[in-house]
């Protein structure tokens, strides 16, 4: 699989910290998403939100990233309003088409628990060339 798309289709990955492709899986995921960062989600209209970063680890440099529902693979409205104003670490991807310029919070790769989110992160401090 190459770096230019996802690990895998959200329905084809499960990221298992003991399962036999989790460091493999890992590696692609830490390759392909642009943004590795922590910090705020806000709403910014129904369907639309404002991640502010507060430690980008990996990424353009922006203050906030628009985030909206670009694939079947985002966060449910729902489960993103339900972050708002919550300290989160994300790794967001970018939009394709009519989405350039916004960014999505995949369900494949994010809030998949502390052990998954230190491996990632972990994963992702090793790749950066970015100052902290």
């Amino acid at each position: 699989m190459l770096a230019s798309a996802p690990a895998a289709a959200c329905d084809c990955i499960r990221l298992i910290s003991n399962g036999p492709h989790f460091n493999s899986d890992l590696d692609r995921i830490a390759k392909y998403y642009p943004v590795a960062a922590e910090g705020v989600l806000e709403r910014d209209g129904p369907y639309a939100w404002r991640f502010n970063a507060t430690r980008e680890y990996r990424g353009p440099g922006e203050r906030f990233y628009s985030v909206t529902l670009i694939s079947d693979c985002t966060l449910a409205p729902q489960e993103l309003n339900a972050l708002t104003g919550k300290p989160i670490f994300v790794l967001l991807a970018k939009g394709p088409g009519d989405h350039k310029g916004k960014y999505e919070i995949s369900r494949c790769v994010n809030l998949l628990g502390a052990d998954i989110e230190n491996a990632l992160r972990s994963r992702i401090l090793t790749r950066c060339k970015r100052p902290h």
